[in-house]
């Protein structure tokens, strides 16, 4: 067992000091070490997480992970609930705490000397949306995100310091509050959008293997966590699409409006393979989809679905663009072979 796993096994199966925790999250956020602490946390959630495994369990592990992570003892702002995750967002769970350990400018701010102070009332709220649902939050600076179905924000109940900072898995549309001396910006998986008051969607969800920001109204500047050289500026009705594995980035021009449609209930695949379709189907319907066959999952489809769009009829026009694919659909549960 490699040294990191040994870190991370300890720090998620144990209940540390909180001067602990801080000495393990600096040290796990050492660039040279990402892919092994990668590959020690999808370590961690393959011994805690299967398909047949009841509920129960899971939502103890992520209360777990909470604890270690500094949730626990979070203050929230009065009528807003904070949902325990259900084992449908175990892939958002686990990918927290790298998003976390990637954000130096937070254990910065706790090590800034004239802001200590001020940190002491500041604790961090996660927001999760369960499948099926789409919900907004209102932010301390009364910015405004649309979270769609199996994301998870996290935020401060305070904006502290020099900027406003948030951490996003899965996908919102952010309303940003102008505000010139403190830039807001969004952390997600592997990029870091930063704006002073704008309009614009970000889809990242930690299965998918593309991030995009489409930017709707004002400027945004994007850039890559481990390539802060790489910057790339967005005007309304731009669109940046980072693939995670080959590291390449395409910005093109798009109808913006298209891509934030999700929260009147449109859905928009652009050139998405089939098996990142049916895992967005499967969150945004609440559906337990069961493939029989992979003999499309890397089939491309282009697709727009109208607002609120039965199930039925999504299949029905699936079944059309795929020759060959049958489907039965028996109430949550859909066999595709």
């Amino acid at each position: 067992m490699s040294y990191i796993k040994k870190i991370v096994d300890y720090f998620f199966h144990h209940d540390l000091s909180e001067e602990m925790t801080w000495k393990v999250h600096r040290r796990l956020i050492k660039k040279e070490d990402r892919p092994e602490v990668d590959s020690a946390l999808q370590s961690v959630w393959d011994t805690i997480g299967f398909p047949e495994m009841d509920e129960t369990y899971p939502k103890q592990a992520f209360s777990q992970l909470s604890r270690n992570l500094g949730f626990t003892d979070r203050k929230e702002p009065v009528g807003k609930a904070v949902r325990i995750m259900p084992f449908w967002v175990k892939l958002a769970a686990i990918w927290l705490l790298p998003l976390i350990m990637l954000s130096t400018s937070l254990y910065l701010y706790w090590e800034a000397t004239h802001v200590k102070d001020a940190l002491a009332n500041v604790s961090l709220i996660e927001h999760f949306v369960p499948a099926g649902k789409r919900e907004q939050v209102v932010l301390p600076d009364s910015s405004r995100v649309w979270l769609n179905s199996g994301s998870v924000l996290i935020y401060p109940s305070t904006f502290v310091g020099e900027r406003r900072e948030v951490y996003l898995s899965g996908e919102g549309y952010f309303e940003v509050e102008k505000n010139v001396e403190q830039p807001f910006i969004v952390k997600a998986r592997t990029l870091n959008v930063e704006v002073l008051g704008t309009r614009f969607n970000l889809f990242a969800y930690p299965e998918i293997g593309r991030i995009a920001t489409t930017l709707e109204e004002g400027s945004v500047q994007v850039c890559l966590q481990d390539e802060k050289e790489k910057t790339y500026h967005l005007v309304p009705d731009e669109q940046l699409l980072y693939y995670i594995e080959s590291g390449d980035v395409d910005v093109k021009k798009v109808v913006s409006a298209d891509y934030s449609d999700w929260r009147e209930g449109g859905l928009l695949f652009d050139n998405y393979s089939f098996k990142d379709i049916i895992r967005i189907l499967q969150r945004t319907y609440g559906l337990n989809i069961h493939l029989q066959t992979s003999a499309y999952n890397e089939n491309l489809l282009t697709v727009h679905f109208n607002k609120n769009e039965s199930v039925e009829n999504i299949f029905m026009l699936l079944k059309e663009l795929i020759p060959g694919l049958e489907y039965k659909i028996d109430g949550k549960n859909i066999y595709l072979r």
